[in-house]
């Protein structure tokens, strides 16, 4: 007789326990990651201001080049060694390095992929260099342009593309161009607060374009609830170019696989996209060449993925 576990009520109270410290744990390691490349991209900015992309050589834990955003090396050790960037530049950085690489999962929770010259280098996509914290500002005018891509399971695998704008005036969230259910604007409202986001305050007005006639379904919570903190500033516009989002999300922010990611992500080509974000759980039945692919477990690692991207195609 094979033993089993019995699912009373201490044993599920342990389990909840456990998979919250997990989550909670998992979110604090790519925030880590997040804030580290930051604080790299202020120091090596400092010296080399268009700097876009780090090689790191993860087992030397040794900065092995800097880069602009076309590939130009700006650089490179250890020839370059003495010019662009100080010896305390680089050293400071090979500090965050040692510090937070100890943390693993550097493809996954950091999304520094294996650089060309293979492992054990990767590429650090830098964030946008933040605007001038003392550049004026107009008080009730709100950077709006923002725009994702959802790819919605449908039967001629049609793209549906979301365009978001946040307004001066009463706070408001409205979907426009697509019937929708009410619990859509509740479940994509609690997976941003419940991501750790403040909600927007002002007009949220989400605009779908899509060339069917059917409603708008929870494949689209992804792109709706990214392109809503693009607009909020979370991340520049810039980060969404030819990027596809395919995935629901749960009250909680988790995101939650869809059926059919091959046939969505086939479309996602088609509309000339060459990134797309799926769920996590959807990546083993990820089988589609032609595009990249990054599987996020919530909506705040989609963030911080699509705050590493550097895109400059505006």
């Amino acid at each position: 007789m094979t033993d089993t576990l019995h699912t009373d009520l201490a044993t599920a109270v342990h389990s909840k326990a456990l998979e919250d410290a997990y989550q909670a744990a998992s979110v604090a390691r790519r925030t880590l990651y997040s804030r580290a490349v930051a604080y790299a991209a202020h120091l090596v900015r400092q010296e080399l201001p268009d700097a876009a992309t780090l090689t790191v050589d993860t087992e030397g834990v040794e900065l092995h080049e800097v880069a602009d955003v076309e590939g130009g090396i700006l650089w490179h050790a250890p020839t370059s060694a003495g010019h662009g960037l100080t010896d305390s530049v680089t050293d400071e950085v090979k500090g965050i390095l040692s510090d937070v690489m100890p943390f693993g999962s550097l493809a996954g929770a950091a999304g520094w992929p294996i650089a060309p010259q293979g492992d054990p280098f990767r590429t650090i996509r830098l964030p946008e260099a933040p605007e001038d914290a003392a550049a004026p500002s107009a008080p009730d005018v709100r950077q709006t342009a923002s725009q994702g891509r959802a790819m919605v399971r449908a039967a001629d695998e049609a793209a549906a593309v979301i365009h978001v704008t946040i307004g001066p005036g009463p706070d408001s969230f409205s979907i426009d161009g697509v019937s929708h259910n009410r619990e859509t604007k509740d479940r994509i409202r609690a997976a941003i607060l419940n991501g750790g986001y403040s909600w927007p305050t002002g007009r949220v007005t989400v605009t779908v374009e899509t060339v069917t006639a059917r409603p708008l379904g929870s494949t689209h919570d992804l792109a709706i609830a990214c392109a809503i903190l693009c607009a909020a500033r979370h991340y520049s516009p810039n980060a969404m170019t030819d990027v596809a989002f395919i995935g629901e999300l749960g009250l909680d922010g988790r995101a939650r696989p869809v059926p059919d990611v091959n046939a969505a992500a086939r479309s996602a080509i088609a509309n000339g996209c060459t990134v797309a974000l799926i769920p996590d759980a959807n990546m083993s039945d990820f089988d589609v060449a032609g595009i990249g692919i990054y599987g996020v477990e919530n909506l705040h690692q989609a963030v911080l993925t699509l705050q590493t991207f550097d895109r400059t195609n505006s």
